[in-house]
Order: structure tokens, then sequence, then C-alpha cells
């Protein structure tokens, strides 16, 4: 119980430090996650399809978004007035940012394809274990068919999880550390193993618009996806900073890096030396 609640207030202070992050320049990463949060929203009105695109391009906008929190981290700044406008009208071609270096493509396609295969894996699977009784109505099914799908859904979750678990510290190694990707994504599996409650918290804000989205769809369709698009617009990049603050506390701690926040050295908190050994 003493692990449960020291690794919330480790979610609790990743938190923290990617809010500040994200302070620093609102305008270009809040204009970032209005774009994902377009782009995701669009694909996954796709029929059948939808899943898989978002598998793809999830990786390309988390890497390119690492990416610019890392130039905003390094900058140690806040974004002047009369840049704000700049860096609002630039955020859309942020997300592609990690194509501009050419060795970047290579690992970026491999991660797409890891990612998709594993989404359309998981869809054959729900495909040949249930088939349409996964979109039927729930309700006039028996009790065992009910838990069987209901014990599917909690696999299906558990194996995104995975995927997610593999990807968020992967990126950030192979491309701003320049590591290589398939060794990469073993590391981060294993660090969030070790992180998996910090994590789930994050998880947890994450997920916040998808169900404020339901609750609003059933006074108003459109009244869900503008909720999404305003609350995602924040969340995603905010999500993403304090990911890029929990990569940083586990994988630079021994090179003396510093938290967001300088004033407050106690907002980070450092791993332990057996858990960084065993990355």
């Amino acid at each position: 119980m003493e692990r449960f609640w020291k690794h919330l207030r480790i979610g609790r202070r990743w938190l923290l430090n990617g809010w500040q992050l994200f302070m620093r320049n609102p305008w270009l990463l809040g204009g970032m996650g209005l774009t994902a949060a377009v782009v995701l929203a669009g694909l996954a009105l796709i029929p059948m399809i939808g899943g898989l695109l978002i598998a793809l391009v999830a990786p390309i906008m988390l890497s390119s978004t690492y990416v610019s929190l890392d130039a905003i981290y390094r900058q140690n700044m806040v974004l002047p007035v009369e840049l704000r406008l700049p860096a609002l009208k630039q955020s859309p071609r942020q997300l592609l940012d990690i194509f501009r270096d050419d060795k970047r493509v290579l690992p970026t396609a491999t991660a797409c394809l890891l990612s998709v295969t594993t989404v359309l894996l998981i869809h054959l699977l729900v495909r040949l274990v249930v088939g349409e009784v996964w979109v039927a109505n729930w309700s006039n099914l028996d009790h065992l068919t009910l838990f069987g799908i209901l014990a599917l859904a909690l696999l299906v979750f558990v194996l995104y999880v995975l995927l997610a678990a593999s990807l968020i510290y992967a990126l950030p190694l192979t491309f701003l550390r320049d590591e290589p990707l398939l060794p990469s994504l073993r590391q981060s599996l294993k660090a969030s193993r070790h992180f998996t409650i910090a994590l789930l918290m994050l998880l947890g804000v994450l997920i916040l618009p998808f169900f404020l989205g339901v609750i609003a769809a059933s006074l108003s369709l459109w009244a869900s996806y503008l909720l999404w698009l305003v609350i995602g617009s924040i969340t995603l990049p905010v999500v993403s900073a304090s990911l890029y603050c929990s990569y940083h506390d586990i994988f630079s701690a021994r090179d003396n890096w510093k938290p967001v926040d300088r004033r407050q050295q106690t907002s980070v908190v450092v791993p332990d030396e057996k858990s960084l050994r065993s990355l």
C-alpha cells in the first residue's frame, strides 16, 4: 500500500511538471493538441479502418510532440508575446516535425508499422472470437456470452496498454538520445512496468475527454465533439509533457537533469538506483 501511494505521488508530480512545461509555450503545444484532437476525431469516424489509421499516425504525432517538448525544455523560457501567434500558426506543421530529419524516417516508419500491425492483430482476434456479437446489442445476450465479451474487452484493453507502454519511452529514447528502436521498446516496457500506477494516473487524465464526450453525446453529438476538441487540445499536450518529464526522471536521472521548475527541486521524484540499473 505504501508503494501504491508513493507512485500516485510520482504520477501527480509528473502531471505538475508537465503542466509547467506546457505553460512555457501553450500556444504551440495547445495548437498541436487541437490539431491532433481534430485528426483523431476525424479518423475515428471512418468505418472499419479508423482505428488502424489512428494507430498509424499516433506514433508520428507523439514523436513530433516529444521533439517540440525537448526544444521548449532546452530553451528554458516562457514564449514572448510577439511570438505567440506565429507559434500557433506553426503548430499543425509541428506534428510532422519528426520527418525533418532523414535519419528519423526509418525508425518512425518502423514504429508506425509496429503500431498498425498490433492493432490489426487485436481487431482480428476480436473478429475471430466474437465476430459480429461485439457490435450487437449487449442487453439481448445471455450472461455467459456477456461475461466472455467483457473478458475479451479486458484483454483488448491490456493489449492496447502494452502497445502504449512499449512506445511511450521508446520514442524519446530513439529520437532524443539516438538509441536503437527495438532495444528501446524493451526498455520502455520495463520502465512502464515499474511505474505502472503512476502511468495509469496519466492515462486516466488522457481518457477523461472520452468519458466526458460520451456523457455529452447523450445531449448532443456535436456538443460531444466540441467538448473533445476543447479538452483534448489541453489534455493531449499536457499528458505528453508529463510523459516527457517522466522520461527524463527515469532515463536521465544520472545525467543530473533539473526539474522543469528549478525553484522547486522536490517537484521531481528521481527513481531509486535499483530500478535505474535494471533498465
